[in-house]
């Protein structure tokens, strides 16, 4: 098995999700459903903002109702969706609302994956999501996460996979992936573990350092890549991808808002490689309610 990738996109060896591919090349939009979580990760880096009940955001806007969704997806030219939260399934309604309208607009054309902890929501819940989903990826926080990822490996209708960040805890870290093959996981996502103002005390306190770039922890990448090359030599027929923290702002988010802004932008705006709108003498980055009056009004 070949190990792919650079220091830019990240690394992998076997299966590599087909919501990853689509992240690499800027193609996918990030729904953000949430009436809370209960999981209570130290390491979570959402801002206070995101974690508060009722947040719906689709990338950098705020968002009301489908209709926003589906304009984002035209604009950016998305042909992916990644469903994250807080826990989705706990604003299951509402996430179920989009995913039907996203569904009759697109139907299968449009790749769509979960992010989710499936905790502590009955699996008639996960379920009835992935009716509407191609891929699910468990962040397993509890025994009932493991058996949920399970049955959905077993019933094989969608691709099922771990996503978890990288503790600088090797041993930690190879049980994970030892786990997922075991319970018919595809597929490992590996994140470097990312800084932000909210997690950064409880990082502290467990004697976790800031990079020196100051977006990660020290260690987590390097963890990550042992652990990568030790499923590389012990042959465990299971996929690893490594996703480095700084790809977001470099790969996924850039290439977004450039897609954006190109689609967005007024003939006499320019347009720099950063995906920031010039117009006149005033800076921006493409946001729908400033710069899409005539997709606003049904274009």
């Amino acid at each position: 098995m070949v190990v792919y990738g650079n220091h830019e996109l990240g690394f992998w060896r076997g299966f590599l999700a087909t919501g990853c591919r689509l992240c690499m090349a800027g193609l996918k939009v990030v729904l953000f459903v949430s009436e809370g979580c209960y999981a209570n990760c130290f390491y979570c880096p959402l801002s206070a903002e995101r974690r508060r009940l009722g947040a719906f955001y689709v990338d950098e806007e705020l968002v009301s109702s489908p209709q926003d969704v589906i304009d984002e997806i035209s604009a950016v030219g998305a042909l992916g969706i990644a469903v994250t939260g807080g826990e989705p399934l706990l604003a299951l309604p509402r996430l179920l609302e989009v995913l039907k309208v996203v569904r009759d607009v697109y139907g299968s054309s449009i790749h769509v994956h979960l992010y989710t902890s499936a905790y502590p929501v009955p699996f008639d819940s996960l379920a009835k999501a992935t009716e509407f989903v191609d891929e699910v990826r468990i962040h397993p926080v509890s025994p009932t996460s493991w058996s949920y990822l399970q049955i959905l490996a077993r019933e094989n209708v969608v691709d099922v996979g771990v996503e978890v960040p990288s503790i600088p805890a090797e041993p930690v870290m190879k049980a994970v992936v030892k786990e997922a093959w075991k319970r018919g996981a595809k597929f490992v996502n590996l994140n470097e573990l990312e800084v932000s103002p909210t997690n950064l005390p409880r990082l502290t306190i467990r004697g976790l350092e800031p990079a020196e770039d100051g977006r990660s922890v020290r260690g987590s990448l390097e963890v990550a890549m042992n652990v990568l090359r030790w499923v590389e030599d012990m042959g465990i027929d299971i996929g690893i991808h490594v996703c480095p923290a700084s790809y977001k702002d470099r790969v996924q988010h850039r290439r977004r808002l450039l897609r954006k802004a190109r689609a967005l932008a007024l003939p006499e705006n320019v347009v720099e490689e950063e995906g920031v709108v010039i117009s006149g003498e005033s800076y921006r980055y493409p946001m729908l309610d400033e710069l899409a009056p005539l997709i606003k009004a049904g274009r």
